[in-house]
């Protein structure tokens, strides 16, 4: 019923938490935060919310559901779908059927988009993008939206309001343009990244893939049930670890070094030294952060061109 767009991803997501938070005009329950979120989310609550007596809690993202029908009244579940960097998928139905009737489930679908992914049709009561990714998808602009229906929209409001991440005319003049071509660029990250996990797959310097489209994947199912499509990011992890990460980084001509995604340029990161970065070893350790763990923001360029550029790396690497 509404969308509301904010100056950054993380803001929409700081500006929808605190808005689920204040809601009710009295402590809130807990937060019930999924273990494997953006590092960023991680550190803004477990780092900022937590010390000023937010009572949060972590589950893995399995266990979801079951945290979920523990909870007490007036609390928040934050979920993120596909996750970053294992693009692992919730099952947000299980969580609302689980949850208090007065708990707010918040989404960060940015890793799926709106073609991919309608969370609110699966319980959600706030879904959140980071609209510099694929809502924008040319590299060019910093946004973030929260979209919902009914009730929570003048809280949002409101968090924007005191906040104050309100998002410049001319990015959002970007953003509109970007939304114009939005369907077609999904359309060639989906079947581009399907194509480039699968030829993965069976390189035999890649230990393991993580891209829900492939049987190995533990949400497979969950995922072909509940996404129209799987989106343009996949991770992997090489053989030697982080040095060798390091080197096929090193080693890619056309593929961009960078920590962001859904743009029409295929980008490259290492999680545990960039996104993830902010978390200890044990924290990385528990959300499945491999040294030698590499993700792919697959773009829309030809997949012969970006699978070439990836083979060679990984040829030169070793």
């Amino acid at each position: 019923e509404w969308a509301l767009l904010s100056a950054s991803g993380m803001s929409a997501i700081h500006g929808a938490i605190m808005a689920a938070l204040t809601h009710h005009g009295e402590a809130p329950g807990e937060l019930l935060m999924q273990r494997e979120v953006y590092g960023a989310t991680h550190e803004l609550i477990t780092q900022v919310l937590a010390p000023l007596g937010v009572h949060v809690r972590l589950a893995h993202i399995d266990m979801l559901p079951e945290a979920a029908a523990t909870l007490p009244p007036r609390s928040i579940i934050y979920a993120e779908l596909p996750t970053n960097p294992l693009i692992r998928i919730a099952d947000l139905k299980r969580i609302r059927a689980a949850a208090p009737d007065d708990a707010y489930l918040l989404v960060d679908a940015t890793f799926a988009s709106p073609l991919n992914l309608n969370a609110l049709e699966l319980g959600a009561d706030l879904v959140i993008h980071s609209a510099t990714k694929y809502l924008g998808g040319h590299h060019d602009l910093i946004a973030g939206v929260v979209s919902g229906n009914g009730e929570l929209r003048e809280s949002v409001w409101r968090m924007r309001k005191l906040f104050g991440p309100v998002l410049d005319p001319a990015a959002a003049y970007r953003l509109w343009r970007g939304l114009e071509t939005l369907e077609l660029r999904m359309k060639a990250h989906n079947a581009s990244t399907r194509i480039v996990a699968e030829r993965l797959a069976s390189h035999a310097r890649i230990e393991k893939v993580h891209y829900p489209s492939l049987p190995s994947h533990p949400d497979h199912a969950l995922a072909h049930a509940s996404m129209q499509g799987f989106g343009g990011v996949l991770s992997f992890e090489v053989q030697g670890g982080a040095s060798a990460a390091a080197k096929v980084i090193d080693a890619t001509e056309h593929i961009v070094r960078a920590a962001s995604l859904g743009g029409v340029s295929s980008l490259l990161t290492w999680p545990a030294g960039v996104t993830h970065v902010g978390l200890n070893d044990d924290e990385r350790r528990d959300s499945g952060v491999a040294g030698g763990l590499l993700r792919l923001a697959v773009g829309i360029e030809s997949v012969e061109t970006i699978w070439k550029d990836l083979d060679q790396a990984l040829k030169r690497a070793y």
